[in-house]
């Protein structure tokens, strides 16, 4: 046997060879090399289910012996074929479909299995469909292991309509839906992304007292996380873990990806806890930044200091993007001596410096009058008593910002007791901006009085230059005031100094004037339309029903086109 295998093997080959001389494909011939027609199996006598299994899976005897064949063929009229996997699907359509009519639809168990099992594993949804109708209509009623097999095959290639289907003759064969059902269909519709109706089936599932499988857990948790329902997709994390189903890594990232971009600190550290304690993940420094500013927003200095242990240990390059949310979490816990130690570190390095760092400083010493200068000394006794250690954080940028927050609270005369007496202690020069941050909280307090006394001190005492932001502070005080006349002559010094106010101040200026009947109201407009800067329809009414006429040619351009000069 072995000898005359070996023969045909032989002239198969010594074919091959021939038609690769006439330039016949050699693909061609191993494709059809495969093909095994329905009527030469017929003329052997083979049992059906036999058959199916000769045409999904060849044996070698007959790759052989069908090389040799179509090799043949090949020689006298080559013709072109379609995949193999088409070939046979239509092979085994072909030979069902004259079994039911000669076996006038009523086969046998083994040959239904058999076909079951080839239309499966060619991936064909609808020929499966086809033999469990054909098996409960012809008194062979499809058992649960077979549902099972088609329902798996359906998952795995995200067909859901042939779960519902598949469902339907389940329903029809009046079999109880098991466990594989549900989880084929829960893995499915987690997969491609149908949420809701994964979810209503694991709630189902749980009605039913069916556990689900732990395959079918990570893809609902995956598209719970996508959809940013990051709180519901941890409850489900939870309540797998109590049943012992253990999770990878991947399952773990992406609901950590997902609580990061939706800022849910609870979900966030718990998986934050499971990847380093547990796998010690590599997680990605993006990630790691959104845990950061998880960490800064709620004060939680834990995360925040792990998670830089982390960045080092992984050999992240740390910027001020790295310290500046630890920095956060910090003040925002009210823990001032760990806030300024990070200060310092952050100095050290080069960063910090800038009053943008300390803005959670201000907003954090803005508090109600009555706490705000108690609160206020607290911190500054804290900065003092640390500034031996770390003399680099006691600067005019640190007290520039505690002075802010107290200004801010409503303590103006306060702050402007505490610009000499924090400075000259410390022996820190006072600066422009130490002064504005007084100034600007003198605005909204409608106090000129301080304003124009810390004014004076800036020019008289430290001999100062007023900035663009003292200047417009000084003017928007004067503008609250009845007599608005020296918001003009603080104009008049900007631009004698070359600053050009901004698109605020003069906005400020025109309201106001236009409110009184001040025809200075339509200068302002047209020092606008020099400078470029655009008048919007809504200044513009506001000017025209108050201050000058709407028939003003002057107004009527504007309006027609806000930016032409």
């Amino acid at each position: 046997m072995f000898k005359h295998v070996v023969c045909n093997w032989q002239r198969a080959s010594r074919l091959s060879r021939q038609c690769a001389r006439r330039a016949v494909p050699r693909r061609e011939i191993t494709k059809r090399a495969l093909r095994v027609s329905v009527e030469e199996l017929e003329s052997q006598a083979v049992p059906v289910h036999k058959q199916v299994r000769e045409i999904v899976h060849p044996s070698e005897h007959t790759r052989i012996r069908n090389t040799r064949l179509l090799a043949q063929q090949a020689l006298s009229a080559p013709a072109a074929g379609r995949p193999q996997k088409h070939e046979t699907l239509e092979r085994l359509e072909e030979l069902y479909s004259k079994c039911v009519v000669d076996a006038k639809g009523a086969l046998g168990r083994e040959d239904y299995a058999a076909f079951l099992e080839g239309f499966s594993q060619l991936q064909d949804t609808a020929g499966c469909l086809r033999v469990l109708r054909d098996m409960r209509l012809g008194g062979e009623p499809p058992v649960a292991t077979q549902y099972a097999m088609v329902l798996k095959m359906s998952s795995d290639s995200l067909n859901t309509r042939a779960l519902f289907a598949v469902n339907e003759e389940m329903q029809a064969a009046r079999v109880a839906h098991d466990a594989s059902f549900f989880n084929s269909l829960l893995r499915c519709l987690g997969r491609t992304g149908q949420i809701e109706f994964g979810y209503a089936v694991y709630q189902e599932m749980l009605a039913r007292n069916v556990p689900p499988a732990a395959t079918s857990y990570a893809p609902l948790i995956a598209g719970l996380a996508q959809y940013d329902e990051v709180p519901v997709a941890l409850q489900v994390m939870r309540e797998a873990l109590g049943r012992g189903v253990a999770f990878g890594q991947e399952t773990y990232l992406a609901l950590l990806h997902a609580a990061g971009t939706r800022m849910h600190h609870e979900a966030y550290r718990f998986c934050y806890t499971q990847l380093t304690a547990v796998f010690e993940s590599q997680i990605p420094e993006g990630d790691f930044l959104q845990g950061l500013g998880i960490a800064a927003r709620t004060g939680d200095t834990a995360l925040a200091a792990d998670i830089v242990k982390q960045l080092q240990r992984l050999e992240y390059p740390l910027e001020e993007i790295h310290f500046e949310p630890l920095l956060d979490a910090l003040i925002h816990r009210a823990q001032w001596q760990s806030a300024f130690n990070a200060l310092g570190m952050m100095r050290r390095s080069g960063y910090g410096t800038t009053p943008a760092t300390l803005r959670t400083l201000t907003r954090k010493l803005t508090v109600a009058s009555a706490e705000a200068e108690r609160l206020a000394d607290s911190v500054y006794e804290t900065l003092c008593a640390s500034c031996s250690g770390l003399p680099e954080i006691a600067d005019a940028v640190t007290l520039n910002a505690m002075l802010q927050g107290l200004a801010l609270s409503g303590c103006v005369e306060a702050a402007m007791a505490r610009l000499t007496t924090w400075y000259d202690r410390l022996e820190i020069q006072r600066t422009v901006d130490s002064y504005a941050a007084v100034l600007v909280a003198c605005v909204p307090r409608r106090n000129k009085t301080v304003a124009e006394v810390l004014l004076s001190q800036m020019l008289d005492k430290d001999r100062l230059q007023p900035n663009k932001r003292v200047y417009e502070a000084m003017i928007h005080v004067s503008l609250l005031q009845p007599n608005y006349e020296d918001a003009f002559v603080y104009l008049e010094a900007m631009k004698t100094q070359g600053i050009v106010p901004d698109w605020r101040t003069f906005a400020s200026i025109a309201r106001r004037c236009a409110k009184v009947h001040d025809g200075r109201a339509s200068k302002v407009l047209d020092e606008m339309r020099k400078l470029k800067m655009a008048v919007t329809p809504a200044l513009l009414s506001y000017v025209q029903s108050f201050g000058c006429s709407p028939d003003d040619p002057t107004l009527s351009t504007i309006a027609e086109n806000p930016f032409t000069v």
